[in-house]
């Protein structure tokens, strides 16, 4: 079963400021590795299950990714709360690495999500 959608640019706006907590964002370039790294990103969704939405960006429009936010190289994955963003994780990861950033990013925004 698939947890996350795949979003193009002009949608990631979209969620953004639909302000309903934490956004991860996947950008995944296809290559040998991307289906390992889908598998990573949907469990660790899963494991988190309604705290973060969880996105894969079209690999079709990385170039833009990579003005817009800037993405050096795949994968990256970032955490946005409020409409800006709050953490990157950047490097192939397994599943305890991008559960402990996401466990990380979120609890730093206790705080913020409760002023």
């Amino acid at each position: 079963m698939r947890t996350i959608k795949t979003i193009e640019p002009q949608a990631v706006d979209i969620e953004l400021q639909s302000g309903e907590g934490p956004l991860l964002v996947a950008f995944l370039k296809r290559n040998e590795k991307y289906s390992g790294q889908v598998k990573v990103l949907e469990a660790a969704c899963r494991a988190h299950g309604g705290a973060v939405r969880c996105f894969l960006y079209n690999a079709d429009y990385l170039d833009t990714a990579t003005d817009r936010f800037a993405v050096k190289g795949t994968p990256t994955f970032l955490l946005f709360h409020r409409g800006h963003e709050v953490n990157r994780l950047i490097g192939e990861s397994d599943g305890a690495t991008l559960d402990e950033f996401i466990d990380a990013s979120v609890e730093g925004l206790s705080d913020t999500v409760r002023s």
